[in-house]
């Protein structure tokens, strides 16, 4: 069975007592975790996991809700004297901005960075690797920003089902290979096209719950999880939920923090 604790769902700026877009996968013995914002410490204690159970961490891109909480979460690892450390995977872009941090943030802390193994993937074309033998995982290029260019991640466990995050991405035709056919599409909703008309073909580097929907549709993915959703529409999700319906016949949530779903039979 593979399991997607959502550790927050939110977008750069959260709602209030929300945290920003996060997650664990657990598959086995793997656990990987999807980016790592400001928050990352509290959102794994606040579902029980310890940082000493990862595995994996993969960072989507640069931006800072994704990546500031990866200095405390390497302290955690130098301070508790963890003697396993993650798998870190990123782009090169993305590792020079994490080695930035952990420089102005904590300095050398006797070489745990160092030490972390790494795997480098490429930032504008498409890589596909394993890590376990049952467990492939397919990086493909999205498109967001410039200064912040984003991968989306296809993680495909043998016998139990395909896992899909958009991460931040506008309207592009990799989403739809991205996720083809897989059992959960985790796919950024920062806008609302019903409530912001304007946005309808993505803004800012984002896509609309409109547009994950289109886009779970088109991949044939048989669920559809909307995060990474802008503070203004707190109050206001359910118009969130109602346009991807519109779009996608198949089963369509808008997570919360804490919120675990479920891949495959036990």
């Amino acid at each position: 069975m593979i399991e997607v604790i959502f550790l927050g769902v939110g977008a750069a700026i959260p709602m209030r007592g929300g945290s920003n877009a996060c997650y664990l996968v657990r598959a086995g013995d793997v656990r990987i975790l999807i980016d790592c914002g400001p928050a990352i410490l509290q959102q794994l204690d606040a579902v029980g996991i310890s940082p000493a159970e990862i595995t994996h961490v993969f960072f989507t891109h640069r931006h800072g809700d994704h990546t500031l909480g990866y200095p405390m979460l390497m302290l955690w690892y130098e301070l508790e004297d963890s003697h396993r450390l993650p798998t870190l995977i990123a782009s090169a872009l993305t590792f020079g901005v994490l080695d930035t941090l952990m420089s102005v943030a904590l300095g050398r802390i006797n070489g745990i960075t160092e030490q972390a193994p790494r795997v480098v993937v490429p930032q504008f074309t498409i890589h596909q690797f394993q890590i376990h033998p049952d467990i492939t995982l397919t990086t493909i290029p999205m498109v967001h920003a410039d200064f912040a260019p984003a991968l989306g991640l296809r993680i495909e466990v043998r016998g139990q089902g395909v896992l899909a995050f958009t991460g931040d991405t506008l309207p592009n035709d990799n989403i739809t290979l991205l996720a083809r056919e897989a059992d959960l599409l985790v796919h950024e909703a920062t806008y609302c096209a019903t409530l912001n008309p304007e946005y309808a073909n993505g803004a800012y580097g984002h896509s609309t719950a409109q547009i994950a929907g289109r886009n779970a549709r088109a991949a044939g993915a048989k669920r559809l999880a909307l995060v990474h959703v802008d503070a203004m529409y707190e109050g206001q999700q359910q118009a969130l939920l109602d346009e991807a319906r519109r779009e996608f016949a198949g089963e369509v949530c808008l997570p919360v923090a804490g919120l675990c779903l479920t891949v495959g039979a036990a």
